[in-house]
């Protein structure tokens, strides 16, 4: 595959930012998605064990999962508490809508690269809705009202698309179980995001931050239940992932062999 070339210069007061960010991406995507990563928000009661799945990087990994175990329970999950104890759920979730909202870029681009303008004039028609009548994407009128269904999209879709196999499983610092096509992802979707862009530090590192901690709210006690119910920690969240990417797989069988749009 040709490798994905991009005409954004960054800035030069950008690039410590760049770094700081490769360890506070969360989920979601997305991307995020979200798009919160693969996992649904109700998981499945058993997780199958991948006793034989290739694992080349695993001490890389259970060091860095490690790692991420320690800022979740000690850092994260507290802080996390505090957001949801704090502020009720209809706030969180206008919250998160504009956050989504103010990302169209990241959507709207990659619909193109994937050769999808419908889907790319939706998106981008549903920003102009919720922007203005939705107060800054605070609430959601176009799906509401229009019936313009929101969606995630992101650059691991366009490789997917394209082809591109989701490569070796890897642990990345605090955005946890990941594999090498959705961390390369993250960064092309970094330099589509506009918040770095129109915002300056310090205050672009501070509404980045609490993005991730927003979209982390929802999954922190649930990680906390999850840890406490395994014995191998690592081992238990590799093959939720797993999971999930085989789940994925799936399902975009079944919408290839049927002919239809996922």
């Amino acid at each position: 595959m040709a490798p994905y070339r991009t005409r954004f210069q960054i800035p030069a007061r950008s690039w410590p930012l760049i770094g700081l960010l490769l360890l506070l991406l969360t989920g979601c995507a997305s991307q995020t998605q979200t798009t919160e990563p693969r996992q649904s928000d109700e998981l499945e009661p058993t997780v199958v064990a991948y006793e034989d799945y290739h694992d080349p990087l695993q001490g890389m990994n259970r060091a860095i999962f490690a790692f991420n175990d320690v800022v979740y329970r000690y850092a994260m999950i507290p802080v996390a508490k505090g957001y949801n104890w704090l502020l009720p759920n209809p706030v969180r979730s206008s919250i998160g809508n504009a956050f989504h909202n103010i990302k169209m870029p990241i959507r709207s681009i990659n619909y193109l690269v994937q050769l999808k303008p419908k889907a790319a004039g939706v998106d981008l028609l549903r920003f102009a809705v919720n922007s203005t009548v939705g107060l800054l994407g605070l609430f959601d009128p176009a799906e509401h009202w229009f019936n313009l269904k929101r969606t995630d999209n992101g650059f691991e879709n366009t490789l997917s698309h394209y082809g591109s196999g989701y490569g070796t499983y890897l642990v990345l610092p605090i955005v946890g179980p990941s594999d090498l096509r959705n961390g390369s992802a993250l960064i092309a979707d970094f330099l589509l995001n506009p918040i770095p862009h129109l915002t300056r530090q310090p205050d672009t590192t501070y509404i980045m931050t609490f993005d991730q901690l927003q979209s982390f709210s929802g999954r922190a006690e649930q990680y906390e239940k999850l840890r406490s119910e395994s014995d191998d920690p690592y081992l238990f969240f590799r093959n939720l992932y797993l999971q999930g990417v085989q789940r994925d797989a799936d399902h975009q069988r079944a919408c290839q062999q049927e002919a239809r749009a996922c």
